[in-house]
């Protein structure tokens, strides 16, 4: 089998750990981002040399162009070709902000860290995965992103997210002769250290529910990242449960509970 490497935004911690260990023991080497997480990129190095695959990591500002610039070009320098791109970072607000009250540093952040910076680092990486005639992107939504669903108190985070499902699938079409596929993951509630969990490390509660975790996301990308699944092309698969956050969050107070054994936003 080919050995393929994959790129991961902001791939150290929560989510992005869980996404570089699937594509770790699925055969992938990988290249990551991370801000602050050093320890944990550290620690995926060692889970891959245990595997005998390779990581390549850096620490980036992805809301800053040039640093994305750098590193991008960093990676392609140390690795040589990028044949998955998973779009994991994704800056949230966890206050509840109205529209009205968005100051325009704000509004751009979000566009920035959830739209600006994914086009920036596809562009960078496109033009090799159609010289080799394979390439797999990932972007990462939110339950509701393939319908333009609004979000209350969340609207920035929500047009982004949106937009860049747009965008996903307008990729699938552009690229698909050229062997490329785009697919967006769109996670639920899934909280706290659970982002980094397997499935085995959670119980399951009395009704056998259990809470969320990474790897429930996570086996969705590698699977989509395999060279096997150029047939799923230009899909917006929630990984929810049945569960919309969007409810939850936009019921009056007492009007909505998490079912027993299920925690909440991370």
């Amino acid at each position: 089998m080919t050995v393929r490497t994959a790129l991961v935004t902001s791939g150290a911690g929560g989510l992005g750990f869980a996404v570089v260990r699937a594509l770790l023991e699925s055969g992938w080497d990988v290249c990551f981002t991370y801000r602050t997480s050093l320890a944990q990129a550290e620690r995926l190095a060692g889970l891959a040399r245990e595997r005998g695959r390779r990581v390549w990591f850096a620490q980036a500002d992805l809301l800053d162009r040039a640093q994305v610039s750098d590193v991008v070009a960093r990676f392609l320098s140390e690795c040589s070709a990028i044949d998955a791109f998973v779009h994991n970072f994704g800056p949230f607000v966890f206050e509840r902000i109205p529209l009205a009250a968005y100051t325009d540093e704000m509004w751009t952040r979000m566009m920035d860290g959830n739209l600006n910076n994914f086009f920036w680092i596809y562009r960078a990486l496109i033009g090799g995965m159609r010289a080799r005639g394979f390439g797999r992107i990932v972007t990462v939504g939110y339950d509701g992103a393939g319908e333009a669903a609004g979000w209350r108190h969340r609207s920035a985070y929500a047009a982004a997210k949106s937009a860049l499902a747009s965008l996903t699938r307008t990729i699938a079409r552009e690229e698909r002769d050229f062997g490329i596929t785009a697919n967006m993951v769109c996670p639920g509630d899934i909280r706290g250290e659970n982002k980094e969990r397997m499935i085995r490390e959670v119980p399951s509660g009395p009704r056998g529910d259990r809470a969320p975790v990474g790897e429930d996301v996570a086996r969705l990308i590698a699977f989509l990242c395999h060279e096997d699944s150029q047939q799923l092309n230009g899909t917006v698969t929630q990984v929810t449960g049945g569960r919309d956050i969007r409810a939850r969050e936009e019921a009056p107070a007492g009007g909505w509970r998490a079912p027993e054994g299920v925690s909440g936003e991370g």
